[in-house]
């Protein structure tokens, strides 16, 4: 990996995003298959790959609520009142998407163009900020919290090249093994439970529209 994204992040950073993924995509797989009647019908095919991206997205929110995340999540807002949750941290600005490869870039949305050049040197804005010892820096990368797959959940963060021109580096999530009746396992079931239940209650409109 190149030198400016080699220490981004930290080992705990990268299993909080691992444990995202997987467990928004876990929650989303056995939703498509409790709620098969809901979703089958092939109108809906669109729809079950939002779905999955909003779940994902959902986790970023619910994990944030511990006081021990590592982020900061925000939520940039766009026209038609389009929420976009982000995670930041003193480096990185990261988007969730969905794409077909872990070579593969998501979507161009007009607002990833333009933050992908915080991965040019000479791009990069100059920010001031006074709760900050030196009160000066340079703008966050940018990376996209990437995942996918038919089978096997792929999950990878994104460097775009400057322009969203291709994949500048990437950087492979680790897979979270959990074995039965661990205390992982009980945690990784307990975090499903809550993301069902909030998408449920309060997820599915915005989940289909």
């Amino acid at each position: 990996m190149r030198n400016e994204f080699r220490d981004i992040f930290t080992p705990r950073e990268l299993m909080t995003l691992a444990s995202i993924v997987q467990v928004g995509d876990a929650t989303y797989r056995e939703l498509m298959e409790t709620q098969r009647p809901m979703f089958g019908h092939p109108y809906f095919a669109d729809t079950r790959g939002r779905l999955r991206t909003k779940l994902v997205q959902m986790q970023c929110e619910i994990e944030s609520h511990d006081p021990k995340f590592p982020f900061e999540f925000v939520q940039r807002e766009f026209q038609y009142k389009q929420l976009i949750p982000e995670l930041r941290s003193k480096n990185v600005i990261l988007h969730v998407a969905r794409s077909a490869s872990p070579n593969e870039l998501p979507y161009a949305s007009k607002y990833k163009v333009r933050l992908s050049n915080n991965n040019h040197a000479l791009q990069r804005q100059m920010v001031i900020d006074l709760d900050q010892s030196p009160p000066y820096g340079e703008d966050p990368y940018y990376g996209i919290l990437t995942f996918g797959g038919r089978g096997q959940t792929f999950s990878v963060v994104q460097f775009p090249e400057p322009g969203y021109s291709g994949i500048a580096e990437q950087l492979v999530l680790p897979q979270i093994i959990f074995s039965d009746e661990s205390e992982s396992t009980k945690v990784f079931e307990r975090k499903k439970a809550a993301l069902k239940k909030e998408f449920l209650a309060h997820g599915v409109e915005e989940g289909i529209s």
